[in-house]
């Protein structure tokens, strides 16, 4: 008899494939940060910077730990991307972006 759930067949791919969702991140924090080096350079150096935070992040999560450690580890996990957010946040508050739309039209047309 076959499982319900797909994934039960084969739970290795799960990790695999979230592995996977980490790096994509990480790969899309490094975009992010290039572009954002053009009109705010010390923003896209802090998104840059994270990359490989957020990869790194991503391999640390997805290794196997035994039960005993897994609290601790997912305690980790969810400091570590909040204070990432905070940061992306903290750049999209105080980063010196044009004051208005109108603003930003005219450096982007």
């Amino acid at each position: 008899m076959l499982p319900d759930d797909p994934e039960d067949l084969d739970p290795g791919l799960a990790r695999e494939r979230t592995s996977l969702a980490w790096a994509r991140t990480a790969i899309a924090f490094a975009a992010v940060g290039v572009g954002a080096l053009r009109l705010e350079p010390i923003v896209g150096v802090i998104v840059l910077a994270m990359a490989p935070l957020v990869w790194a992040l991503g391999r640390f999560a997805s290794q196997a730990v035994p039960p005993e450690r897994l609290s601790r580890r997912l305690l980790l996990v969810t400091v570590t991307i909040t204070t990432v957010s905070l940061l992306a946040l903290a750049a999209a508050i105080f980063g010196h972006g044009p004051a208005s739309l109108d603003q930003l039209l005219r450096r982007h047309g």
